[in-house]
């Protein structure tokens, strides 16, 4: 009796125990299959990235109006817009970024005002080279834009907009000389001859502003970089320097063409506020003048704007050079999404101009069109073909140029030179001598 019941217990026990194991097999299947089912079924989600800019993230701001377009052109990658600033003030922006990028925040894309300062960052590995992308497409980089951001062979930026040195001019003030509007080919001769021409009425012929590109323009349109050569040796016995200081000298103290240096130093004006104050009838510009042009509030005038080439030196043989320049977008060196983000790039450096009306650096773009889009209704203020002839002429080019990351400091000692060329009377040989040491002196610092 008693060993019956044994028997029965340890049955019992036995079937007990392989009924919880086929309950518990049976329960982690049932609970697997709905969710190999739901990860067959949906679809992977979007890919993500985040930009980081400078400009207001606002329904009515152009590059966000860009960004949300790439958004919904396609399902694969979506852009998180993130605005560090509301004042559209890239200095600042760069700044806090750099405050993120070093707590360890992972940046995708990030915008930047100019391309030193993309540069800057570029020499300290926080961003990606853009030249494997290029060559995964199998596509010349310079074949397809007029401007590159580079820093010893690598490209690290592309530009959204771009700006392009050419020459602006009043056209009722021109036609009243009895002039021409000049082609390509013309040269700073000649642009010292139209300016004495021109000067009647009580306005100067011209203007040059106090910045460091008006120190000798032919810099910035012509060599590779407006103070280095390849070996980072200073280029002030290039002839250009001694022919523009020259220039500048001889126009204001013989020709009486141009306001005098002190007076503009004195005065501190917007760079474009004697141009349209009627005050001087060209002036050699990036072609942001177009658009300040139409800001009638800052601005005022009734006149209408017409457009020619950046003038080339006297003993140029090469028609078109200018300078291109603008702010860049540029890929971070620890993104985890480098394939979207490039993609995010090229496609902003193609189509954004659509949104933001500015010029393009994309050579696919075109031009006459963008033109007249942008501008069909500002005939009064701007003459639209010889804008379109002198910014999209296929002759433009620019120098095979490279950059450094402390451009800005170089500029601020040609600025410095040229103004105790000007106001302390120094020859042209005194001056290049200081200029010369001083720009050593930063180089030596950067190595």
């Amino acid at each position: 009796m008693k060993k019956t019941s044994l028997l029965l217990i340890c049955l019992l026990m036995i079937l007990s125990i392989t009924a919880c194991g086929s309950n518990n097999g049976n329960n982690a299947a049932a609970t697997n299959a709905p969710a190999a089912a739901e990860q067959t079924e949906q679809p992977a989600g979007k890919e993500k990235i985040k930009f980081y800019t400078f400009k207001a993230s606002k329904p009515d701001e152009p590059i966000y109006q860009a960004v949300q377009a790439y958004n919904e052109s396609q399902d694969k990658v979506e852009v998180e817009y993130v605005s560090l600033v509301q004042n559209s003030d890239s200095t600042d922006f760069m700044k806090k970024l750099d405050i993120l990028i070093g707590s360890g925040e992972v940046v995708d894309v990030f915008a930047t005002g100019n391309e030193e300062e993309l540069l800057e960052r570029a020499s300290r590995g926080v961003v990606e080279p853009l030249n494997s992308f290029f060559e995964q497409e199998n596509l010349k980089p310079e074949d397809e834009y007029s401007k590159l951001i580079k820093l010893d062979g690598n490209i690290y930026g592309l530009l959204v907009s771009s700006t392009q040195w050419f020459t602006i001019f009043n056209r009722e003030h021109l036609e009243k000389a009895g002039l021409q509007l000049p082609e390509m080919g013309w040269t700073w001769d000649d642009f010292r001859e139209y300016a004495k021409k021109l000067t009647m009425d009580g306005h100067y012929g011209t203007y040059f502003h106090t910045w460091g590109e008006y120190a000798n323009i032919i810099a910035y349109t012509e060599r590779s970089n407006p103070q280095l050569d390849a070996e980072l040796n200073p280029i002030f016995d290039d002839p250009s320097f001694k022919y523009f200081f020259e220039l500048r000298r001889v126009m204001e103290q013989e020709d009486k063409s141009v306001e005098p240096y002190a007076d503009v130093l004195a005065s501190n004006y917007h760079v474009l506020q004697q141009f349209f104050a009627g005050n001087a009838s060209m002036l050699a510009v990036p072609s942001y003048a177009v658009r300040a042009g139409l800001n009638l509030e800052k601005f005022p005038h009734d006149f209408q704007m017409v457009y020619a080439p950046v003038p080339r030196s006297v003993d140029s043989s090469e028609m078109g050079m200018t300078n291109i320049a603008g702010g860049g977008m540029a890929i971070g060196a620890k993104s985890e999404h480098k394939q979207a983000a490039y993609d995010f790039v090229r496609w902003m450096s193609k189509e954004a101009s659509s949104y933001t009306q500015e010029i393009p650096a994309y050579k696919g773009a075109d031009g006459a069109a963008l033109i007249n889009e942008f501008f069909k209704e500002n005939g009064d203020l701007i003459d639209t073909e010889s804008l379109a002839n002198t910014l999209f002429d296929p002759r433009n080019k620019m120098p095979d140029a490279f950059s450094v990351p402390y451009g800005s400091e170089l500029k601020t000692i040609v600025e410095n030179g040229f103004s105790s060329y000007m106001l302390d009377n120094l020859s042209f040989d005194e001056v290049k001598a200081g200029m010369t040491e001083e720009v050593k002196k930063v180089v030596e610092a950067n190595k």
